[in-house]
């Protein structure tokens, strides 16, 4: 009971605050004395008080922190190098390559085309090929005028519609010019004009060949007589009267 009364001591002594919380375990003496509801301790001492002598609390010293762990990165934490089309990459535009060579490969130089209607087709041959994601097109002009559309294919139709209501004079010369054009309309390399002509194919009915005629004053040869028509024999009875 002594010990109980001894922890309980202890408990308000602990809960009195931390200056006498303290004293027990710097050896403060704690005094007893008899109350009319049993024995009162306290550290103060009083008439006919009786030292208490309080067993050594349990002190126990904490534990030394863990030391830090690495962090392991998981393959989302991994950083991906920066792409040109995201945030990291936003403003950066690709390095475009230069163009050692466009030819127009149809019409030929000095040649001929067919092109009933003026409708012709264009070839080219682009050395490295067009480079479509940067803006890169073909622009055409027939002589000194501009077509309204802008090519990214190497073979593409020149319309009849370029000649406006109707198709050039058949058999004239023309010049054909193109280019390789960026998005600001800058020219990144031309080709050698070429000088062509335009021709139309007509076809023409085929005339049935005509009996000669005799010369002029001479007598003309008599034709020869008509055979009468031959009627077929009749197939009705004849009555007898």
């Amino acid at each position: 009971m002594r010990w109980m009364s001894t922890l309980a001591l202890l408990g308000s002594v602990l809960l009195a605050g931390p200056a006498m919380a303290q004293s027990p375990a710097q050896g403060q003496t704690i005094y007893e004395t008899k109350g009319p509801n049993g024995p009162v301790y306290s550290n103060q001492p009083s008439p006919g008080a009786r030292v208490v002598v309080l067993p050594p609390l349990n002190v126990m010293d904490a534990p030394p922190p863990p030391p830090p762990q690495a962090v392991r990165r998981t393959p989302a934490a991994v950083e991906a190098p920066a792409r040109a089309d995201g945030p990291a990459g936003a403003g950066k535009v690709p390095q475009a390559l230069p163009y050692r060579s466009l030819v127009v490969v149809a019409p030929a130089n000095q040649g001929s085309v067919i092109g009933n209607g003026g409708a012709f087709e264009v070839r080219l041959a682009v050395d490295p090929p067009l480079q479509i994601g940067l803006g890169h097109a073909f622009a055409v002009s027939i002589d000194g005028r501009t077509a309204g559309t802008r090519y990214t294919a190497t073979e593409f139709m020149i319309p009849a519609e370029f000649w406006g209501e109707a198709p050039p004079p058949p058999n004239q010369p023309h010049q054909l010019d193109v280019a390789i054009l960026d998005r600001e309309g800058r020219i990144l390399s031309q080709a050698e004009p070429v000088i062509f002509h335009l021709r139309q194919i007509t076809v023409q009915p085929r005339r049935r060949p005509e009996s000669p005629r005799p010369p002029p004053g001479a007598e003309e040869p008599e034709k020869p007589p008509v055979p009468p028509p031959v009627r077929a024999p009749s197939t009705e009875r004849q009555i007898l009267r």
